[in-house]
């Protein structure tokens, strides 16, 4: 008989999980964590990094921002 267990980690999702949810790419999510803005823990031994996914989308909601970018034809030629 297989038991089922509880997930342990529930609430943390790996950086590229944590991407997909908030519409940011993996590596924002990393810098986010080196530098001390989320929490972040390695798990197992092949480096695989867990953020908890309600502080990311938090400090993605209230700490930064998105720069507009120019569209194509808005771009200023140079000659």
């Amino acid at each position: 008989m297989t038991e089922v267990f509880e997930n342990p980690v529930k609430g943390w999702v790996t950086m590229k999980e944590a991407g997909r949810i908030i519409d940011r790419d993996t590596s924002t999510i990393r810098y986010w964590a080196e530098t001390g803005k989320i929490a972040c823990f390695n798990i197992g031994t092949s480096n695989i990094r867990i953020v908890n996914v309600e502080q990311v989308k938090e400090y993605s909601a209230n700490h930064s921002y998105r720069l507009d970018r120019p569209k194509r034809s808005q771009k200023k030629k140079t000659s």
